[in-house]
């Protein structure tokens, strides 16, 4: 049983549609029929929308989560043409990766990762004066109303 067989079967059984489901998570229709009709593995970030949505552990529905370690870097990341100065290559993002992301998402719990998610989505649409605002109020709360003991979790993780 793929991961689209499995979506469909936690659609039904929590009395939803694939359109619902689309418009709650932003995910396109299209794409979800498409991973139910064709069954097939469905995108982590996609999947962490969807089981919070669904209420449901990302496992149940994903075959490629990175914390079971059957996530192939072609699939998070693909690797980019050689020429693209500056740009991560593939071996700087699995680096990446396992060094900060997936620790902060350990830290942050899987089920919460959708809301960083949108949270990263949404900053980058913004404009650049309004990124540096959102960077200046972070900076100015954090002076305030740090949690000293995620801040010494976040210490913990190499390279922050």
């Amino acid at each position: 049983m793929g991961d689209g067989i499995k979506l469909k079967k936690y659609l039904d059984e929590k009395g939803t549609n694939v359109r619902q489901i689309a418009k709650a998570t932003g995910i396109s229709a299209t794409t979800l029929y498409t991973i139910i009709q064709k069954d097939s593995n469905i995108r982590f970030d996609f999947a962490l929308r969807l089981a919070n949505e669904l209420e449901i552990d990302v496992n149940e529905i994903c075959s490629a989560v990175p914390f079971s370690g059957e996530l192939k870097e072609e699939e998070i990341y693909p690797t980019l043409p050689n020429g693209l100065n500056g740009a991560l290559d593939s071996s700087r993002v699995k680096t990446y990766l396992k060094n900060s992301m997936y620790p902060l998402m350990h830290l942050f719990g899987k089920n919460s990762m959708p809301d960083v998610d949108n949270l990263l989505t949404s900053f980058y649409q913004l404009d650049d004066e309004a990124r540096k605002e959102v960077v200046e109020t972070i900076q100015f709360k954090l002076q305030y109303h740090k949690d000293p003991e995620r801040a010494e979790q976040i210490k913990q993780i190499k390279g922050w």
